[in-house]
């Protein structure tokens, strides 16, 4: 069985990883009370340092795009964008199949 939500897959540079998955647990905990949240994994490349992807779950497009105007303004999320150096993805996808 499907279940239909959106993924949201962010892939971006850091400068400094440590301080970045820092700001990265404290928005990770705000994020929690966003409506439609669902899931967040957090991963760090093995291959490249300065390399960390979001893959996020939200219940519906709507949600997702919602929470994207909502982190601009929420403090809890400044430190993680500041730690951003540049974004290689930013894509929302729908799930078409799960084994």
């Amino acid at each position: 069985m499907t279940t239909t939500t959106v993924l949201e897959l962010a892939v971006c540079s850091v400068a400094d990883r440590p301080a970045a998955e820092e700001a990265r647990r404290a928005a990770m905990a705000a994020v929690k009370t966003y409506p439609g949240f669902v899931s967040w994994k957090a991963l760090n490349s093995l291959d490249q340092r300065d390399l960390i992807a979001d893959l996020v779950e939200w219940s519906d497009k709507e949600s997702a795009d919602a929470a994207a105007a909502k982190v601009q303004a929420d403090p809890a999320f400044a430190p993680y964008m500041a730690a951003i150096t540049g974004v290689t993805l930013m894509q929302h996808f729908s799930t078409t199949d799960t084994i």
